[in-house]
């Protein structure tokens, strides 16, 4: 069949496009063509290279995870949150695509509260291999090694103090010992307790309550009903520091996952997906900055002190007040001068319960966590909130503050009286 002279020479340059979209660099300008007048010419080419461009797509990950609470939206003032008690949610949505749901022995199913399930999202020798406390069975899956990509998880609920039932064993025993989860200590001063002018040292602890040795399943690393969330907030007691209170030369942060109180699974959302709910109730102190305070500074005389006060923020550099003021005072100032994040991501199998910066960007990401050889996941997800505070007349303890001597005048507090008066509505903060 002979084809007109105009269908040639299109099938050549069709031809000549489709080559240049294979190769691994830019495509070449296709030759001049008769039929295209200068103008278009330049045009294609344009296009052409601007479709060369393109970033590839992100793949989907294998989780979508996304924090429902607080509201955050970049464009819309940050929300305001009380010290304690506004909501952590986190809603992750496994692909549809995920193999199933395994559990620790049969003949389980699907666990119920209290029991340990694994969704399996990837089994790339069909080998069954999941680390304890699963039960493997018998050879050769019992002796293969775990390649499996998978979310663990126990739907239930932990609070500090009380005893928990279910879990991950191994996180369950580590958020009971207070060496390995509990609260942050630091060098502060205490009383003089031997009348020798002096301040006497103390190892200060601060944030919420993790419930010391008892078995709850609170405190601070990964979470034993959700083994893989990360979850990060580079503020107060999250933030790694050294036992002075200064900061360490490469920035760590804890996982915070461990304060989650509730975690709650569909077996198959509106969507086809296995997803998961984590919930937490946000403690006094967790998501809120540390400071040292040396609150008597100068001379002191009949419980009042003359100069300004000296502080420090996380470790950072020593500031000094405008008069004398006292933590009870200063902290919910400082309180609300700052603006709070929190990221989460999940990983497969057991989170780390710390995290450094490894690529040296100032901040813990899930970027991180793949350099330490963990596999994410999921998004990376973050939100910021400011937060509002009053002193501890309404009851709001300071659990966030240590004291220093930094004048060596052998004070670092004064007197401070909560006030009388009936209750009141006060106005929400803007």
């Amino acid at each position: 069949m002979k084809l007109p002279i105009f269908s040639i020479l299109s099938l050549s340059v069709g031809a000549t496009l489709a080559v240049g979209a294979d190769a691994p660099h830019a495509p070449s300008i296709p030759a001049p063509d008769v039929a295209i007048q200068p103008e278009a010419q330049r045009e294609t080419a344009a296009t052409v290279y601007a479709s060369a461009s393109k970033p590839a797509p992100k793949p989907t990950p294998l989780v979508m995870l996304d924090i429902e609470a607080p509201m955050y939206r970049p464009t819309l003032p940050n929300g305001i949150e009380f010290a304690s008690g506004w909501p952590l949610v986190i809603h992750a949505a496994a692909s549809p695509d995920a193999l199933g749901i395994a559990t620790d022995a049969a003949p389980v199913q699907f666990p119920g509260i209290d029991q340990n399930g694994y969704l399996i999202l990837r089994d790339p020798d069909g080998c069954l291999e999941l680390p304890p406390p699963f039960f493997r069975g018998s050879p050769p899956c019992s002796e293969a090694p775990s390649d499996e990509t998978y979310v663990g998880f126990t739907p239930g609920v932990d609070q500090a103090g009380i005893v928990d039932t279910g879990g991950n064993p191994g996180l369950m025993a580590q958020l009971a010992d207070p060496t390995a989860s509990g609260n942050p200590l630091y060098d502060a001063v205490g009383e003089d307790a031997d009348h020798d002018g002096a301040l006497d040292p103390v190892e200060a602890a601060v944030g919420p309550d993790t419930g010391g040795i008892i078995s709850d399943g609170i405190g601070y690393g990964a979470d034993d009903d959700l083994p893989g969330l990360v979850l990060l907030s580079p503020h107060g007691p999250g933030l790694v520091l050294n036992p002075d209170f200064s900061r360490p030369a490469v920035l760590a942060q804890r996982n915070l996952a461990g304060f989650i109180n509730s975690v709650a699974y569909e077996l198959r959302d509106a969507a086809g997906s296995t997803s998961f709910d984590a919930t937490m109730v946000v403690p006094t102190g967790l998501i809120a900055p540390v400071i040292k305070i040396d609150g008597c500074v100068g001379t002191y005389s009949s419980g009042r002190c003359g100069g300004d006060s000296k502080y420090q923020i996380d470790g950072g550099a020593i500031l000094s007040t405008s008069g004398p003021t006292g933590p009870q005072a200063l902290y919910p100032q400082v309180l609300a001068a700052m603006t709070y994040e929190v990221r989460a991501f999940l990983v497969s199998g057991v989170a780390p319960s710390v995290l450094s910066d490894l690529n040296h960007d100032g901040q813990v990401t899930a970027a991180d966590a793949r350099l330490a050889g963990y596999n994410v996941i999921s998004n990376e997800e973050s939100v910021r909130v400011r937060q509002y505070s009053t002193d501890i007349c309404t009851g709001v303890p300071l659990v966030d503050v240590i004291y220093a001597d930094f004048d060596n005048n052998g004070h670092a507090t004064a007197g401070f009286t909560c006030p009388a008066g009936p209750g009141q509505i006060t106005p929400i903060p803007r």
